[in-house]
């Protein structure tokens, strides 16, 4: 059985992966702001080594925060995402639980103050966001009460220029990273079973939506709802109407606004011309030279033709 822990609310991510309760992998990288590509390559490598770990997991461990926006939305989706997916309990924690779990046995009596960056000029102070000359202000106030200085512990995550700028205060400790347990031993430490319900991103501050951003949205649509009576197509002719008991349909308008008409000339379409098609000449065949034979015998038809005639005229005469 799989326990998967993921803590993406800082600058260092941590994720850890636990079967039957014994730690079998276990990484730590600093944060670039592209949590959902390094994590997404993280699980498809634990695929390569454990392939079937997603269909078994028990448990899905996730810290809310406070933390930063990026990593901690994006580390509370992905723990939420799997754990949906196969049905498994989560156990939510937040930064203020996992940090104080992170010291050994023998600092817990002392009880430090978790401070995390937000910017350069602000920090994350016990759960209050303040500037960073307030914060100065504050320390050296709180480490010189009394006769005797007292010493303002402080854990958590600054800038290099933070720490430079804190670490000038007398009285104030800083307990660095190498003294406190992992964040592997701390997961390997709950023993809580866990609920069904899913994770909820808290930010140390939440997003700023700007007015460029605002005007981005989209502006809300107008609706115009049509009569009960709907003219539907019938055999017979006419319109049948709708149902009583069904609800007036919605119709999405949207308004825009009128174009103007640009009058276009065109060039008057020219007729298309008239095809003309050329009878073909026929040649007239050249005459037969006539022979001398058939030259004769016509000569002699026509003289008998005649003769026949003027018989026949005298015949008629002598009657």
């Amino acid at each position: 059985m799989y326990t998967l822990a993921l803590d993406t609310t800082g600058y260092k991510i941590h994720l850890v992966l636990l079967k039957n309760d014994a730690l079998i992998f276990e990484r730590d990288w600093r944060s670039n702001m592209n949590e959902d590509e390094t994590i997404t390559k993280t699980i498809q490598h634990l695929h390569e080594l454990e392939p079937f770990f997603t269909q078994k997991l028990t448990k899905v461990i996730v810290s809310e925060g406070p933390g930063t926006l990026t990593g901690t939305r994006v580390g509370v989706a992905m723990a939420n995402a799997l754990a949906s997916a196969v049905k498994a309990p989560m156990v939510k924690l937040t930064s203020h639980d996992v940090w104080p779990m992170r010291l050994r046995d023998e600092d817990k009596a002392l009880k430090p103050h978790f401070l995390l960056r937000i910017t350069e000029n602000e920090l994350y102070v016990d759960g209050t966001i303040m500037e960073l000359k307030d914060t100065v202000k504050m320390i050296t106030k709180e480490a010189g009460k009394g006769k005797k200085r007292n010493v303002y512990l402080a854990f958590g995550e600054l800038t290099p220029t933070q720490f430079s700028l804190l670490n000038k205060i007398k009285g104030f400790t800083w307990i660095i990273e190498t003294d406190l347990l992992s964040f592997a031993k701390t997961v390997e430490r709950i023993q809580d079973k866990g609920d069904k319900k899913l994770a909820v991103p808290r930010y140390a501050r939440p997003p700023i939506i700007t007015e460029s951003k605002k005007k981005q949205l989209v502006a809300p649509v107008k609706l115009e709802t049509l009569p009960d009576f709907v003219p539907t197509p019938k055999r017979g002719g006419g319109a049948v109407p709708a149902p009583k008991s069904e609800k007036p349909i919605a119709k999405a308008v949207i308004k825009q606004a009128p174009s103007k008409k640009v009058a276009v000339k065109t060039a008057p379409k020219k007729a298309a011309p008239k095809k003309i098609i050329k009878k073909p000449i026929l040649k007239k065949p050249a005459p037969v030279a006539k022979s001398k034979s058939s030259l004769a015998k016509k000569s002699f038809l026509k003289t008998f033709a005649n003769r026949i005639k003027k018989f026949t005229k005298s015949t008629k005469k002598k009657r």
